[in-house]
C-alpha cells in the first residue's frame, strides 16, 4: 500500500536521555537480535527515575517506550516493524519487537523546476545529495541531502532554490521505497560588478571590486556573498558592512549586480600602554593610526616609546591586499636610542615587508631591511651597518590571542645579512619559536612554550648589538636579570665582564594557569635558558626560574603581575624580580 511520509517526522528521536545514579530502564526490549540495533533502542527508549510498583503506570511508561521504538524504527527504515507494549510476568513495562525486512531506497527522482527555458542544474549538482539505489532508507539521510542540494542550487547559480514537496512510497511486498524529491530552483543568475549602494566608507571602487571572491560573470553564489561581506568588515576602515545581490533592472537579464554597504570606522586612533618589570624598568608607549590614508584601506601609524631600555619613534605604511586578495605591503623605519647593561646603540632603520597566507593558519613574509648603527659594547665604539633580507613563516590556529587556551602558535625566521663598516661580514641568523597548550579541565590548562635560535658564518662581535642572542629577563627566563643568562666579555674600558650576546640561544617555559572565576586567575611557572658564545649551546650553563603570577580579567585579555625568583642563582642575581604587563606570557 503506498504512503507518504514526511521524514522530518523521526528526526527528534535521536537525542538521547541523560542518566542518573538511580535510573531504571523505561521498559524493557525483547526480540530484536541485531545487537547494534539493540543498542541503540535501548538508549532511544531512555529511562526513568525509579522502579514503579502501579500497573497502570508500568503500562503507559510500555506504550511510551513502544511509541519511540517506532518512531526510531521508521527513521532508520523499518517500516514493517511489529511493536507490542505490554507488562512482564512481574508487571514491569516489557516492549517486544520485531523489526522485520529494512527497507531500501528502489527508485530514486530528483527533479528540478526550473523557469521555462531556464538552465538546468547538472550532475553536479545531483551528486550533492550523496544518496543510491540499495542503501537503507534512513530519515537522516533524506534530511540532509534535502539540504546538501538546496545549498548546492544556491552556491552554483540558483541562489532562490528552495526544496518542493517530496514523496516516499513504500512498497510491502519487496521492502523497498521510491523516493521523489523535488526542487524549486528559481531563475539562474550570475554576477555583476561589485557597486558601492550606501554607507560612508570612502573606498575607491576598483578596491572594492579587487578584494571580492568571485569575478563578473560567474554563476551566484550565497556562501560566496558571505565571504565577501566578511573580507569587507575586516578592512581596518570598515565598521559594518553588507554584500547583498542588487534587485533585477531587467526581466530578462540573469546578470545582478553586487551591492555593497558600509560604515566607517573613525579616522583616527590613539593607543597608549605602559609596563614595569625590576628586570626592565619601566615604559610607555603611544601609538597614532591614520585610516584608509589613499582611500585603499592604508593604515599610516606613529609609534613613540619612552623606556629605560629602548627610546624611540617608529613609523609604518601598510597596504592591505596589495595587487591581490590578502596580500600585504608594509613600509616601515624608525629611530632607536637603545641603552642596556650589554650594549648602547643609537641606530636609524628602514624596512619592507610583504607578507601573505599560505593556508587559513600559515602566512610567509619576504622583505629587505637596512640599519645604520653606532654600538658601544664591551669591545669599544663601532659603527656598523647592515642589509638584512629576512624571509618568515608563521603559523597560528590559537583561539585567542591574548589569552589562548588551544591551539599552536609556531614561527621561523632566517634572515641573511651582511654588515660593513667598521667591521665587514656575511652571514645567516635563524630562530624558531614555539607555544602550545593543553586544558586540564574547565579552569585548568598547562602552557609549553619554546625558542631556539642560531648565528651563522660569523662572530657575535661582527654583527650589530640586536640581532645577538641574549636571555634573562621578562620575555625570556623570568628571575634572572634583562639579558643576564647572556655570554659576557672582558670590556676594553672596564676590564670587568659585560654581557655581551651570544650566536645560539635556547629558552623554555611551563605554566600552570588557574581561571579561579570570570575575572581572577592564577599561574605558576617555571623558566629555563641560556644564549651561548659558540654556535652550539652551552646546556651546562643553562639556568631555571621560577614563580607565581595573579591574572586579571577586565573583558579584553587578562592583565598579567608575575613574581619570579633564579632557581641557580649566582652573585649578583636579585633573590626576586616583578613584571607587569597586558597579555598571558605566552
Amino acid at each position: 500500500m503506498p504512503i507518504r511520509r514526511h521524514i522530518l517526522l523521526a528526526a527528534s528521536v535521536l537525542a538521547l536521555t541523560g542518566a542518573s545514579a538511580s535510573a531504571v530502564p523505561l521498559a524493557r526490549v525483547e526480540g530484536v537480535e541485531d545487537p547494534a540495533l539493540n543498542a541503540a533502542i535501548a538508549r532511544i527508549v531512555g529511562e526513568a527515575p525509579s522502579h514503579s510498583d502501579n500497573r497502570w503506570r508500568n503500562r503507559e511508561r510500555a506504550r511510551d517506550a513502544g511509541e519511540q521504538i517506532r518512531r526510531y524504527l521508521d527513521s532508520q527504515g523499518y517500516f514493517a516493524a511489529l511493536i507490542d507494549p505490554r507488562l512482564d510476568d512481574d508487571q514491569r513495562p516489557l516492549v517486544r519487537v520485531r523489526p522485520g525486512e529494512r527497507f531500501t531506497i528502489s527508485t530514486l527522482d530528483i527533479r528540478f523546476e526550473t523557469p521555462e527555458g531556464g538552465a538546468q542544474p547538472g550532475e553536479d549538482i545531483l551528486a550533492a545529495a550523496a544518496l543510491r539505489t540499495g542503501q537503507p532508507m534512513r530519515a537522516q539521510d533524506i534530511i540532509e541531502a534535502e539540504a546538501a542540494l538546496t545549498e548546492a542550487l544556491r552556491n552554483n547559480g540558483w541562489p532562490l532554490a528552495r526544496a518542493g514537496e517530496h514523496t516516499f512510497t513504500a512498497d510491502h511486498l519487496d521492502a523497498s521505497v521510491t523516493v521523489e524529491m523535488r526542487f524549486v530552483t528559481g531563475p539562474f543568475l550570475r554576477f555583476g560588478d561589485p557597486q558601492l549602494a550606501g554607507g560612508l566608507a570612502d573606498l575607491h571602487e576598483d578596491y572594492i571590486a579587487q578584494i571580492a571572491p568571485f569575478r563578473p560573470g560567474e554563476p551566484v553564489s550565497a556562501r560566496q556573498l558571505n565571504v565577501y561581506t566578511q573580507r569587507l568588515q575586516a578592512l581596518d576602515s570598515v565598521a559594518l558592512a553588507e554584500a547583498r545581490l542588487a534587485p533585477a533592472e531587467d526581466d530578462d537579464s540573469n546578470v545582478r549586480a553586487v551591492d555593497v554597504r558600509m560604515e566607517p570606522t573613525p579616522r583616527h586612533r590613539l593607543q597608549l600602554s605602559a609596563r614595569y618589570a625590576t628586570t626592565e624598568g619601566a615604559g610607555a608607549e603611544a601609538e597614532w593610526a591614520r585610516r584608509n590614508l589613499m582611500r585603499r584601506d592604508q593604515t599610516l601609524t606613529l609609534i613613540g616609546r619612552v623606556s629605560e631600555l629602548n627610546t624611540g619613534g617608529e613609523a609604518r605604511l601598510v597596504f592591505p591586499h596589495w595587487r591581490r586578495f590578502a596580500q600585504t605591503l608594509e613600509l616601515g623605519g624608525g629611530v632607536s636610542l637603545e641603552s642596556t647593561d650589554a650594549f648602547d646603540q643609537d641606530s636609524v632603520s628602514a624596512r619592507v615587508s610583504l607578507s601573505r597566507p599560505v593556508t587559513d593558519q600559515l602566512f610567509a613574509s619576504a622583505g629587505v631591511s637596512g640599519q645604520v648603527a653606532r654600538i658601544t659594547d664591551a669591545t669599544g665604539q663601532r659603527t656598523l651597518n647592515s642589509v638584512t633580507f629576512p624571509l618568515g613563516l608563521a603559523y597560528d590556529d590559537r583561539d585567542d590571542v591574548l589569552d589562548p587556551r588551544s591551539g599552536i602558535g609556531a614561527e621561523l625566521e632566517i634572515r641573511p645579512g651582511l654588515t660593513f663598516g667598521d667591521t665587514q661580514s656575511q652571514y645567516v641568523r635563524a630562530a624558531l619559536g614555539a607555544r602550545t597548550y593543553f586544558p586540564i579541565s574547565e579552569r585548568m590548562l598547562i602552557a609549553v612554550r619554546g625558542r631556539v635560535g642560531g648565528l651563522f658564518g660569523v662572530d657575535a662581535q661582527s654583527v650589530p648589538a640586536d640581532l645577538r642572542f641574549y636571555a634573562g629577563g621578562g620575555g625570556s627566563v623570568r628571575g634572572y636579570g634583562y639579558q643576564a643568562l647572556s655570554p659576557r666579555v672582558i670590556g676594553v674600558n672596564t676590564g670587568e665582564l659585560e654581557p655581551f650576546g651570544g650566536r645560539s640561544l635556547v629558552e623554555t617555559s611551563v605554566e600552570a594557569r588557574w581561571r579561579y572565576s570570570e575575572r581572577l586567575g592564577f599561574v605558576g611557572f617555571v623558566d629555563g635558558g641560556v644564549a651561548s658564545a659558540t654556535i652550539e649551546p652551552d646546556f651546562d650553563d643553562m639556568r631555571f626560574g621560577i614563580g607565581a603570577g595573579v591574572r586579571y580579567y577586565p573583558g579584553f585579555g587578562p592583565l598579567r603581575v608575575d613574581i619570579a625568583a633564579p632557581l641557580n642563582r649566582r652573585s649578583g642575581d636579585a633573590p626576586v624580580h616583578i613584571y607587569i604587563s597586558i597579555g598571558q606570557a605566552f
